[in-house]
């Protein structure tokens, strides 16, 4: 019995050392995958926090030079933010980040959808204005749906900030990429369909959540316009009084559906009257639980009107602009107009040129079927700057847009003190604050069809809103890599009193389980 239970011990002694052999040998065949999955994810959590610093950096800092957003050719150091006010960008330092875009078209701004227009320099009308663009190594230009123009890619210009550059300026060595994405929090549109119809004083604004589409209740919407009306006789009947005493002629007017809340005459101003009627006011409402907010206007509308509204909404603390035209550009333009660098300076300029300067891109997009649609003889330009609270400066002057015309731009200013100018572009050198700048162009030769508009208001929100161009749309600036280990951070910032979301996402292309250093 006792050689049995011997026995027996022994065989069970076997089992366990056999069981421990191949426990061991299961424990050591999974271990380096464990250990892999766990460095795995401490380089995610790496990349996590060195995504966060980055960001925080960039939010927080202003560079250097700290006004380096009006002149990136002399960046030394890179961050966004205004000087001394962390997480409030600079909106002409993001405005680079856009130049960029254009010149790259990371993002798809400038898709055929939002185009009018698209040629090389080489198409450009005109030897002097090709000159004028060559020297800031334009290669490609576009035309945006608002007669726009700006640099396109493929553009590699020295005073395009490098991403390549700004990367080396942020310490990422090779093994590194990273991708910073900008978004508005709201999203802010003009329902066209209700607010344009004859004789309607009102105007319909809906707000939604960017990223969501859902709408946004109890958002606070402040609407400042300029409506312009051709033939001068829209304007409420209850203000004939303010037409009758600026003018000796007959005042035309529309009576206002009983009940309809007409704005106070202190919330708007005329600007001009007979010939045309041009205003600028405020009106303010409230969204409803569909994110629809509805404003009202001193004049009814109706098919020679045009309007311009800059639209602020805010709910708890969260705002946002948006800017709209209607009716859009359609029509043949009177003028094109576009942002450059100023030269051999610092600052920005505002370039006016004859569209005619441009007939071979809109030809080429089947906009023009006449080129003489875009040679309309002499025109009278007023411009005026709008800074924050409409004060208002401006500029007269005349150019001429006969193809004989110089086309190389001279400064507005020595347009506005000659009789006879010969020129068909100038430049007018901007200030370093955001403003509005408003285009009034009214037509001298009355000779082209009707396709060709007597008068067009053009207004560009000048560092108002970082997109300069294009809004409500996603501001993109980096390179993105695929199937690479990623680091994300976001936070929220402000441009001027609009929120934005920004995300940082940081790429590693080395070893994905190496180590993690930043040169």
């Amino acid at each position: 019995m006792h050689n049995r239970g011997g026995q027996a011990s022994a065989v069970e002694a076997i089992i366990v050392v056999v069981v421990f052999i191949l426990a061991l040998v299961l424990v050591l065949r999974l271990l380096p995958g464990y250990i892999r999955t766990t460095g795995g994810e401490v380089n995610n959590l790496q990349l996590n926090a060195m995504a966060q610093s980055l960001l925080t950096y960039i939010v927080t800092n202003p560079g250097n030079p700290p006004n380096w957003g009006l002149n990136a050719t002399g960046l030394l150091s890179f961050g966004l933010a205004e000087e001394g006010q962390s997480y409030d960008l600079d909106p002409f330092k993001v405005l680079q980040l856009v130049y960029w875009d254009y010149a790259n078209n990371v993002s798809g701004a400038l898709s055929p959808i939002n185009l009018q227009g698209y040629c090389s320099l080489s198409q450009i009308s005109g030897t002097g204005f090709q000159q004028y663009l060559s020297q800031y190594n334009v290669s490609y230009v576009s035309l945006t749906s608002d007669w726009l123009f700006t640099i396109a890619k493929p553009t590699k210009a020295p005073w395009v900030i490098s991403y390549s550059y700004v990367k080396r300026l942020l310490g990422l060595d090779n093994s590194y990429d990273f991708l910073l994405v900008i978004t508005p929090v709201l999203n802010i549109t003009v329902k066209a369909s209700s607010s344009f119809t004859t004789n309607s004083f009102y105007v319909y604004v809906k707000v939604t959540n960017y990223a969501t589409g859902q709408p946004v209740s109890n958002a606070s919407v402040t609407l400042n316009y300029f409506a312009m009306d051709q033939g001068g006789d829209d304007l409420a009947c209850n203000y004939s009084s303010i037409l009758a005493s600026m003018s000796n002629v007959k005042v035309s007017c529309v009576n206002a559906p009983y009940g309809t809340p007409l704005p106070s005459p202190s919330s708007f101003t005329i600007i001009q009257y007979n010939p045309g009627l041009v205003i600028q006011g405020t009106s303010t409402g409230v969204t409803n639980a569909s994110g629809i907010a509805r404003l009202t206007l001193p004049m009814a509308y109706d098919s020679d009107n045009y309007y311009y509204f800059v639209i602020y909404a805010s709910v708890s603390g969260l705002g946002d602009y948006s800017y709209y035209q209607y009716p859009s550009f359609n029509q043949t333009p009177l003028l094109v107009a576009g942002l450059l660098p100023a030269l051999n300076g610092v600052g920005n300029s505002i370039v006016f040129a004859d569209p005619h300067l441009f007939t071979n891109c809109l030809l080429n997009q089947s906009l023009i079927t006449n080129p003489g649609q875009s040679a309309l003889g002499l025109r009278i330009i007023a411009v005026f700057k709008s800074e924050y609270g409409y004060t208002f400066r401006s500029i007269n002057f005349t150019i001429n847009p006969g193809r004989g015309s110089n086309s190389y731009p001279v400064p507005c200013s020595y347009l506005s003190s000659i009789n006879t100018p010969n020129y068909a572009a100038c430049y007018w050198n901007l200030p370093s604050t955001p403003m509005l700048l408003l285009v009034w162009i009214q037509r001298n030769s009355q000779g082209q069809s009707n396709s060709v508009p007597t008068s067009q208001l053009l207004i560009i929100p000048y560092g108002y809103n970082p997109e300069y161009y294009l809004t409500d749309r996603t501001i993109i600036f980096g390179r993105a890599v695929k199937y690479a280990p990623t680091g994300v951070a976001q936070g929220l910032v402000y441009i001027g009193n609009a929120a934005y979301l920004v995300k940082l996402y940081l790429y590693y292309r080395g070893n994905a389980y190496g180590g993690l250093s930043v040169g």
